[in-house]
Formats: C-alpha cells, sequence, structure tokens
C-alpha cells in the first residue's frame, strides 16, 4: 500500500510561482536535517545552542562533543560530502519548482508550530495560502468512510464557511475523509491545505494530483517536512499528524474506527493544547467508535453542526453576528461571591486551567472550586474545554 507512487512533475501540475529568493541557509539545514540520528528536536537544540545550522556544522569537535552522542553524530556526519550534493540537488528543485522554503526561527515560520516542541526545522510549502489565517482549522477521519462521514463533513465545511468566510482548512490529502475534507473546501471557495507525508516531487496518491491542482489554483497548498529524497514510508504518516494538529487552532475527528491515525493526531493536539472535537456517530457502526470513545472521555468535545463549532471556539460569525459571540453580560443575580470572583478572574485575565485559578485563590479549597466551576458550567456562564480551560460562554 506504501510502495512509491508514480511521481509526476510538480511544475508540470501546478504551474505557480514565486519570486526568488536567497536560500543561503537551506543548504546547512539541510545537511545538519539528513545526519543520521539527529532528526528535528535534536537539530532544534543545537541551532539554539550554536545559533544556526551552519555554525552547528563549523563548530570545533571539542564544543560538539559537550552534546553527547549527537555532537558526535554532527561529526562524523558532516564529513559525508554526499549530503552537500544531495542538499544541493535538493535547493535547485525547490528553485526549478518555485516551492518556498519555511525555516524554523526566520520569517515566514508558522506561528502556530513555535510551540510545538517537536516541530520541523524547516517546511516546503506549494502555494500562497497563508498559514497565519485567522481562523484554522484541522479535519481528519479514517480513510474508509461512510456515505454518513461524507455528508457530515462537507455539510459541516459549508456551514462553517457561510459563517467564517476567513476559515482555511487542513488535511491529509489521504484516501477517506481527507480527501473529502479538501473536496468540500474546494466547492465551498475555502484555501484548504494538503500536509503530506513525503517530498514534493510526488503525490500520492497519485489519483489526488488534479484535486492537489486545484487546491493550488484555488489559493490552497501543499506542506511537507519531508525532501525528495526521503524515503516513502509509513512512519511519515503518523509523523506529519504532528504538523496537521500544530498548525490549526482546532482539530475535528470526523469519523474514526478504534485505532487510527486520526486519534494520534487527536491526541497531539490535545498535548498541544488544541482544542478537539468530533462528530458522533451510531454506536453499531465500528467507523464511529474512535469519535465516540473521544467524546465518552471528554478528550473531545461534542459536535454536530459548524454552530457548535463556533460556539465552543468563541469564535465571531461574520454572517450573522449576534448569532454566536462571547457573552460578558451574565445574569448574575445567583452566582455566589466565588463564582463572581472566578467570572471577574477570566474577564481579566482570559481563559485559564483549575491550577491556574487554585494559585489565584490560595485561600479556596480545590474542592470547593471545583464545585463552584461546575455550578458555573451547569448554568451556561463557562465552560471547560476538551483541553482542560476555563472559559466564559
Amino acid at each position: 500500500m506504501f510502495g512509491c507512487s508514480k511521481s509526476v512533475s510538480v511544475a508540470a501540475i501546478y504551474g505557480c510561482h514565486y519570486p526568488d529568493k536567497t536560500m543561503s541557509p537551506l543548504i546547512p539545514l539541510l545537511v545538519l536535517n539528513a545526519i543520521r540520528g539527529v532528526g528535528s528536536i535534536r537539530a532544534r537544540h543545537l541551532i539554539d545552542a550554536f545559533g544556526s545550522a551552519e555554525a552547528v556544522l563549523d563548530a570545533d569537535p571539542a564544543l560538539l562533543l559537550q552534546a553527547g552522542a549527537v555532537g558526535q553524530m554532527v561529526i562524523d556526519g558532516r564529513k559525508d560530502t554526499r549530503l552537500f550534493d544531495d542538499a544541493q540537488r535538493e535547493l535547485e528543485f525547490i528553485e526549478a519548482h518555485h516551492i518556498q522554503p519555511l525555516i524554523y526561527g526566520q520569517d515566514g515560520y508558522p506561528k502556530r508550530l513555535l510551540n510545538c516542541p517537536d516541530a520541523p526545522t524547516v517546511l516546503f510549502k506549494l502555494g500562497d495560502i497563508d498559514l497565519e489565517s485567522k481562523h484554522v482549522i484541522s479535519i481528519v477521519g479514517t480513510r474508509q468512510c461512510t456515505q454518513y462521514g461524507r455528508d457530515l463533513v462537507h455539510r459541516f465545511v459549508k456551514e462553517l464557511h457561510e459563517a467564517l468566510p476567513d476559515v482555511i482548512v487542513i488535511s491529509g490529502l489521504a484516501l477517506g475523509i481527507d480527501v473529502e475534507s479538501h473536496k468540500a473546501a474546494l466547492e465551498n471557495g475555502i484555501p484548504t491545505l494538503g500536509v503530506v507525508a513525503h517530498g514534493l516531487d510526488r503525490i500520492y496518491p497519485y489519483n489526488h494530483r488534479g484535486i492537489a491542482k486545484q487546491m493550488i489554483q484555488q489559493g490552497g497548498g501543499l506542506l511537507t517536512e519531508y525532501v525528495t529524497s526521503a524515503p516513502f514510508e509509513r512512519g511519515n504518516f503518523l509523523a506529519r499528524n504532528r504538523i496537521i494538529a500544530g498548525l490549526a487552532d482546532a482539530v475535528l475527528v470526523a469519523e474514526s474506527k478504534e485505532k487510527g491515525g486520526s486519534l494520534v493526531t487527536a491526541s497531539i493536539a490535545l498535548d498541544y493544547g488544541r482544542d478537539v472535537f468530533a462528530f458522533p456517530g451510531r454506536i453499531t457502526d465500528d467507523r464511529s467508535n474512535g469519535c465516540n470513545r473521544l467524546i465518552r472521555l471528554n478528550r473531545a468535545g461534542l459536535i454536530t453542526s459548524a454552530l457548535d463549532l463556533l460556539y465552543a471556539m468563541n469564535w465571531q460569525a461574520a454572517s450573522n453576528p449576534t448569532a454566536i459571540q462571547q457573552t460578558l453580560n451574565f445574569e448574575e443575580d445567583h452566582v455566589s461571591p466565588l463564582g463572581r470572583q472566578i467570572l471577574d478572574i477570566l474577564r481579566d485575565r482570559g481563559d485559564m486551567r483549575l491550577s491556574q485559578l487554585a494559585d489565584i485563590l490560595p485561600d479556596t479549597e480545590r474542592t470547593a472550586l471545583l464545585e463552584e466551576l461546575l455550578d458555573l458550567e451547569m448554568s451556561d456562564k463557562i465552560r471547560n474545554t476538551p483541553g482542560g480551560l476555563y472559559q466564559l460562554r
């Protein structure tokens, strides 16, 4: 299933153009990433310590050895001239096909990824999609989706666009829910980004190349952390899920079995502090078991429409400003003094976790605080997000 598929010229597919940019920092970064055993997290630590990938490769061996085993890997790896040759070929490919490199620590790198500890050191973007859009949602799900899942995704995306014209939709260009999410976005004129698990010299699955072309032409794009020479491996598909999670404000699991990549994405999103939501499904349908379990374990908020999502995220609906909005005028006649304190804190300081509220109210017992939070939640004055944050309704 994951064998190398046909390659196809990126220029022939997309025909998009970017102005030439200086890419000199890219060569040492590509070499550093290519050294066996380094990887994104270690590369980032080295870059933070030495200032740049070039400085890492030029560093005195004694200094590198202070980094332990990874330092020795760099010392050995930088002697391999083939890595530099590969990096030069990659640079030529990028320039020839007008691909935009997004380098960690430099302008243009997605801001939402900066607080993700395992974010890639470099990303390759094709298309002019704005990754800093105000509202970004990732939609994921099973490859073997049902008509129920397809219908939900198409209806949801249509409703979302009507309420939030500036929203962008992210998914993984895979079979099933992923490609249905991209199709739904295209149908409604929404820019959509496909995060792929391979270099941009190919499209996988091959029969999605037409969708990929439309995504580029309609203001969307493709994004990857992989160079063209990277091996085509199953693990890449799981690794790219962290990018799908990290780029979004919220992740929606549309349809999922008990186990699967979409549940991995949801778990990563929670670790990143993102909100996670899921469509409920029939208890007899194995392709809804994953969603139902997320909801049951309070790891995902239950939503049935775009309106539910906007309300949960406190996103202002452009098409009907009074339909969903942050509500600051509470009827507080029946709120206890502690409840008023909590509401005032959330108004003044924004969303907070239980531990933060406990620090601000040190004289309040944790049990009493929890009981008051539950009362406020039941009276629809605050909500507890899947990520554990308390916020005003």
